[in-house]
């Protein structure tokens, strides 16, 4: 009898290996990030608003063709608006003013570049900005107007 059981339990630890074997993961191993209920994900951290700037300034200098003297305003302008950003996020706790403060610091950021760049160029840069909200998704179930909500 002992042996039957024996052999019984056994068994069922080999048939069971395969299930544990796949539920082990390495200690680096991505974990996929929890989705919201709104479908949204997590806010990932922050990069430092220099590191954010330059990597901007970068890749908006290789695109327009921008000489030294631009590409250095284009990085105040961008390093600026980069902290306000950080400000408004770490600082503002209603929703509705938080939104409000990222418009206007857009806003001022867009007229800056505005006043930087050529016309051609500043055309450019916003094909280029629209190329990356679109490869986001940013435009999902909600449609294409995301200034009709209220």
């Amino acid at each position: 009898m002992f042996k039957k059981i024996a052999l019984s339990g056994l068994f069922l630890s080999f048939l069971s290996l395969p299930l544990l074997a796949q539920q082990t993961t390495t200690p680096d191993a991505q974990v996929p990030t929890r989705v919201e209920r709104n479908g949204a994900r997590p806010q990932r951290p922050m990069v430092d608003p220099e590191t954010r700037a330059r990597k901007m300034t970068d890749r908006i200098t290789k695109e327009l063709g921008l000489d030294q003297t631009a590409s250095k305003k284009v990085y105040d302008a961008t390093l600026t608006h980069a902290q306000k950003v950080d400000e408004i996020r770490k600082n503002a706790d209603d929703r509705k003013a938080k939104g409000q403060a990222m418009k206007a610091n857009a806003d001022d950021y867009k007229a800056k570049m505005q006043s930087i760049l050529t016309a051609d160029q500043f055309a450019k840069l916003q094909s280029m900005k629209e190329r990356m909200h679109h490869g986001r998704g940013r435009h999902g179930a909600r449609g294409e107007d995301k200034g009709s909500r209220s």
